[in-house]
């Protein structure tokens, strides 16, 4: 046996090695490939019921924002008719209030005044 036929027996089996090898890889190719296009068949079919049940969905909350957005408006007009109810009871009903109050103790002062000069007089 020569050298030259050792080198290509070593090459031709190294070279069914790597067509054996590349054989092994397209083969699992193939098989992904085929699972990838299930999956796309599966996505094709599933997908739009799921997408219009959530724009059904998305309507649904689009109209309690809606709802809600006008009942943050009322609970805006009340807060602000009460405010204004508060500072007009507040104005008409304190201003008369500390009036009498400082009638009060301006009179019980003189009051007192009075019944303190009559016992020093008497």
């Amino acid at each position: 046996m020569s050298s030259y036929f050792f080198m290509q027996l070593v090459l031709t089996i190294g070279l069914l090695a790597l067509i054996a090898f590349v054989i092994f890889v397209l083969a699992q190719l193939y098989r992904t490939l085929r699972r990838f296009e299930d999956l796309l068949v599966n996505l094709n079919e599933d997908l739009p019921p799921v997408l219009s049940k959530l724009q059904t969905t998305l309507d649904g909350v689009n109209s309690e924002m809606d709802r809600i957005e006008q009942l943050v408006a009322t609970f805006e007009e009340v807060g602000a008719g009460v405010q204004s109810t508060t500072s007009f009871v507040r104005r008409a009903v304190s201003s008369p209030f500390i009036r009498v109050a400082g009638f009060a103790s301006g009179a019980g002062a003189a009051l007192s005044r009075l019944v303190g000069r009559e016992k020093n007089k008497g």
